[in-house]
């Protein structure tokens, strides 16, 4: 029997969390693959699928994006311009995963990551104009693959 397809974004939530350089930039924030938070305080990421590219969904190629979020600087006490956070945010994730090859997923699955576009600036003002969302998200292709077993002797 056919194993589903392993669940993509959860494992670039892990992957970008054990990167420090990433880490750092979040001051104190969360990566998830979720809903964002409401109120919204310190930076958070949402990682998660926008589609798959190419006509045969079993090629594995899932357009992945990265999107930091931040409020502004009177609901997180952040020095620093939530604009620039989201854009550290999005350049980083940008470049390691830009960088990412042949990443180990499980026993069966490895996978890797080409950088399609962004950052991009966006505002969130949905929750009231005094809550303005400062946002940059970045889009990856993801070619998820299989391993192949390791022969033994």
């Amino acid at each position: 029997m056919r194993q589903p397809m392993p669940y993509v974004p959860g494992a670039i939530r892990a992957w970008l969390l054990d990167q420090p350089g990433f880490v750092d930039l979040l001051h104190g924030g969360a990566v998830s693959t979720r809903d964002l938070p409401d109120p919204l305080v310190k930076p958070h990421v949402l990682v998660s699928t926008v589609g798959h590219v190419g006509p045969d969904p079993m090629l594995r190629r899932l357009m992945i994006q990265v999107t930091p979020w931040a409020p502004g600087r009177d609901a997180s006490g952040l020095d620093e311009d939530p604009d620039v956070t989201v854009w550290n945010l999005a350049a980083t994730a940008g470049e390691l995963l830009g960088r990412a090859k042949n990443v180990v997923l499980d026993d069966k699955h490895a996978w890797s990551a080409t950088w399609v576009d962004g950052p991009i600036q966006l505002y969130d003002r949905n929750r009231g104009i005094d809550r303005t969302l400062y946002q940059a998200p970045v889009r990856f292709q993801v070619h998820l693959r299989r391993r192949q077993p390791i022969a033994s002797n």
